[in-house]
């Protein structure tokens, strides 16, 4: 489960939801600090900058692909519809601009949900896939 608080603490500091995601990644599964990797996720945020698919799933994605990538395609296209049916029909599709609807506060009050709940599918995955965590 996600430790809202650390979560908080992330976005405090200035990270969008993409940076966050793969932070807390790298954190939970003892891989070292990776600051090119987190600057380079910068540019899923806010749906690729454009309010195009939403930068919580695109991370999770790469943060599938970092952490197992020999199930990666599998876990991924099972995440995507997992996150279509999550969120996506409940705002209307699942890039950032849907998800936001034009409300910018929603990125504080529903994107942290979507984070955690995304969060906690992708730790789920690669449980069930063998991964892991205490090394």
């Amino acid at each position: 489960m996600v430790d809202s608080s650390r979560l908080y603490e992330l976005r405090l500091k200035g990270y969008c939801c993409s940076q966050i995601l793969m932070i807390m990644g790298l954190e939970d599964a003892h891989r070292a600090e990776n600051p090119d990797l987190i600057q380079a996720v910068a540019g899923l945020c806010n749906g690729v900058q454009t309010g195009m698919l939403c930068g919580i799933l695109t991370s999770a994605a790469c943060l599938l692909s970092l952490l197992q990538p020999e199930d990666a395609d599998m876990s991924i296209r099972y995440l995507v519809e997992w996150f279509e049916s999550e969120f996506g029909e409940a705002n209307g599709g699942i890039a950032c601009r849907d998800i936001l609807a034009g409300d910018r506060m929603k990125q504080f009050t529903m994107c942290p949900q979507i984070l955690a709940a995304t969060y906690d599918k992708v730790m789920e995955l690669l449980e069930s896939n063998g991964y892991d965590f205490s090394t």
